[in-house]
């Protein structure tokens, strides 16, 4: 039976076809999501195959689809099959895909968490079988453009939009865009010959490069331009508005981590604010950008701050966070509550968390943390009990603005009292890591923490001693400028200037306590921020970036202190509070009403110096981003510069002829509407044409003379001494003039 929409010559778009199904296949396989993706090449290219050979079939629509599921299923099935890790019979391997699909299916409905990465394999085999055989279907039976070009593209999009390892799977989307708009070209003259020859129409068959060309050209024009156009700025109003209407989308990439927890996930891209270095630097300046909104049951009537990271080692002017000997592992919500030490005096709370910053991975929340509801990358040490010590917490998969978690936390009401009277029995993994004073602590600083602490009875009261003398004889100045050359920063802000910021409050502190014997550590995140009753969260803004000092007391953990003196001293009870009240220090601390500080008052540090801001934390990664596009752009401008030189010699060799040359009039004839018929003397198309664009007379009737001689003289060749490029060199400005003109006209009647 005949089909309809066949292509007569489908050999350039097969071709086509082909490359944009490998340049999707290859997209997917270098992300490097999970093992055995290797195969994704071959199925597409075997269902492209199976699709065109099936297109060109007499069979019937309903029976062609019928062939390819039962070809699908034995390739699916076999490619698959080679993937898994042992060897056995061909039967034992069908039906152990059988079964680990029904396993998948079975959490899927219950809402259970897949680890089985062969499931993912399965799938996008099976997707990109379908989309190697409709792209054939559709491009030799169906004659529908859109349906071969938008559904492989729509995967290479998602998986280039939601990748942040280290390859640039960006050229993959540019490749495959300039493949598609060559693909619409081709497609688009095939089916414009297809009716010249149904109505006899003479063409020059060198058309099809042109049209290779000029869709190439515009291709690269096209890319170029979309290349150059700004992005988008973060706005935390159209965050919000997404966090609002995207409910079922947020569902859906719930339930895609939950199922696919197998796939590798990466950390590059990120524009986390702090790493495992923090330095002390010079001034710092922030904006007030929106950071996140942490709901939880009602205002916490204590001081909470959200960690990020902690910081053990100091060395340098810089702190490092640890070293842990054992690796990072995940840890899934189904996994129950990360094992964690035991410690008296903690109140569980749950924060809903709604983050604004863009391509985040840190897990911010009260401690110390004990589950959440995402998949984490867990960095920590273990205590001799096989108990996690956690120096920070991250999202497996990188967090968009607008992305919620929800975490639990034990956060610790120990009062006065009972801190005092703790043990200090500390055990051997807190003397050997949180008592380190490195030798370039200077003798002032030692003494002055002999001093006020020396003649505590308790850790307890050392860090209080400690904190009140910082909050007190310390100002508070973001400006201040970095410790020069051999000179300690902590003894520079004690004893040079008397002037400090956050990170220098508690760097002096935790290295003062460590002097006394008693354990610290440095930890990084965010302040409180300001409590909104009616949506009962806080929001977290750039200027709530803080560090602080925890000390660590048996029993009962890590105990927060805060010594910065811009930021109010939450004191413990002496005993056990049932309403868990809660004092400021009106002698050491500022009016509550001055809490929040101003925009240009705190700021967070980051790695290898200080953070500028949370508008420049993004920097590192712009600048990686700026450079693959500056290479892209490099790319794209020299196919494009090959292109233009191949034009140029296509055309200088077209237009040096006489034959092709007259052939060309021809096709200026029909692009500006003119009939050009068969029947017609060529003195007669020439006159139409000239009818039209007059002020080309004589080039065309010199043409058309030349074209005459050769074809119907007894010499059949023209003059000796005739170079067509001489006549186009008038020619085609004034054929170029009346096409823009006419499109202008149809523009201006079209309005």
């Amino acid at each position: 039976m005949e089909t309809t929409g066949r292509l007569r010559e489908g050999w350039p778009s097969l071709l086509l076809v082909w490359a944009m199904l490998l340049v999707a296949s290859t997209a997917v396989l270098q992300a490097d999501l999970v093992d055995g993706l290797y195969v994704l090449p071959i199925v597409a290219t075997v269902a492209m195959v199976a699709g065109w050979l099936l297109a060109k079939s007499v069979f019937s629509d309903r029976t062609a689809h019928i062939f390819a599921i039962i070809y699908g299923i034995f390739f699916i099935f076999f490619f698959v099959g080679t993937t898994l890790p042992y060897e056995g019979p061909w039967r034992e391997r069908v039906f152990d895909l059988i079964r680990r699909q029904a396993d998948w299916m079975q959490k899927a409905v219950s809402g259970g968490i897949s680890r089985d990465g062969i499931i993912f394999v399965i799938q996008t085999t099976t997707v990109f079988w379908l989309l190697g055989y409709l792209a054939a279907w559709y491009t030799f039976r169906r004659g529908r453009v859109w349906r071969v070009i938008i559904p492989a593209g729509v995967v290479l999009l998602s998986v280039v939009y939601y990748y942040n390892g280290p390859r640039p799977l960006l050229g993959y989307l540019a490749l495959y865009t300039l493949l598609a708009l060559l693909f619409v070209a081709v497609t688009h003259l095939t089916s414009e010959e297809s009716h010249w020859r149904r109505d006899a129409v003479r063409y020059d068959r060198g058309i099809q490069f042109d049209f290779l060309r000029a869709g190439l050209v515009a291709a690269l024009v096209a890319l170029l331009l979309a290349w150059s156009l700004p992005g988008l700025k973060a706005s935390t109003t159209i965050s919000g508005a997404v966090t609002e209407a995207g409910g079922p989308w947020r569902a859906f990439q719930d339930t895609w981590t939950r199922l696919f927890s197998s796939l590798r996930s990466y950390g590059a891209g990120t524009s986390d604010p702090y790493q495992n270095t923090l330095v002390l630097g010079g001034p710092r300046n922030v904006g007030n950008a929106l950071v996140m909104d942490v709901q939880v049951g009602q205002e916490l009537p204590y001081g909470v701050y959200w960690q990020a990271i902690a910081y053990d080692t100091y060395d340098n002017g810089g702190w490092q966070a640890a070293e842990n000997d054992e690796p990072e592992f995940i840890h899934y919500p189904d996994d129950g509550a990360l094992n964690v030490p035991i410690t008296l005096s903690r109140n569980v709370i749950t924060q809903t968390v709604t983050n604004y910053l863009p391509n985040s991975s840190i897990l911010y929340a009260a401690p110390e943390v004990l589950s959440t509801d995402r998949q984490m990358i867990v960095d920590a040490g273990y205590d001799p009990e096989g108990r996690a010590l956690i120096t920070s917490l991250r999202s497996r998969f990188i967090l968009r603005q607008g992305d919620r978690y929800e975490v639990t936390s034990q956060v610790s009401l120990a009062d006065g009292g009972s801190l005092r009277a703790a043990s200090s029995d500390y055990p051997a993994w807190v003397t050997d890591r949180y008592l380190q004073v490195p030798d370039s602590i200077t003798p002032e600083t030692l003494a002055l923490a002999e001093d006020l602490a020396g003649n505590q009875p308790t850790a307890y009261d050392k860090a209080i001693v400690i904190r009140n003398y910082l909050r007190s004889n310390i100002n508070y100045n973001d400006q201040i400028a970095a410790a020069p050359p051999g000179v300690e920063p902590i003894h520079y802000t004690l004893f040079d200037i008397q002037e400090a910021y956050c990170t220098y409050y508690a760097s002096a502190m935790a290295i003062m306590l460590r002097s006394q014997g008693v354990p610290a550590r440095m930890v990084s995140g965010y302040a409180l921020g300001e409590y909104d009753s009616a949506s009962q969260s806080y929001r977290v803004r750039a200027v709530n970036a803080h560090t602080w000092v925890e000390v660590y007391f048996p029993e009962y953990g890590w105990i927060q202190f805060e010594p910065t003196q811009s930021l109010p001293v939450w004191e413990r009870p002496s005993t056990t509070d049932p309403n868990l009240s809660s004092a400021v220090d009106s002698a050491l601390a500022p009016d509550p009403a001055s809490l929040l500080p101003p925009e240009d008052l705190t700021d967070f540090e980051r790695a290898d110096g200080l953070q500028e801001g949370l508008e420049a934390q993004g920097d590192a990664a712009r600048r990686r981003a700026i450079g693959w596009r500056v290479a892209i752009g490099v790319l794209l401008l020299a196919l494009a510069g090959g292109a233009i030189y191949v034009t140029t010699t296509y055309n200088r060799r077209v237009e040096a002829d006489v034959d092709r040359s007259y052939l060309r009039l021809g096709d200026w004839a029909r692009s500006l509407g003119i009939p050009w018929r068969t029947t017609q003397t060529p003195y007669e198309q020439a006159d139409s044409l000239v009818a039209v664009v007059p002020e080309g007379q004589q080039p065309v009737r010199n043409l058309t003379r030349q074209y005459v001689l050769r074809q119907f003289s007894p010499a059949r060749a023209s003059d000796a001494d005739f170079d067509p490029r001489q006549e186009w060199r008038v020619l085609r400005p004034l054929l170029l003039k009346k096409s823009v003109s006419n499109f202008l006209n149809r523009s201006r009647k079209k309005g």
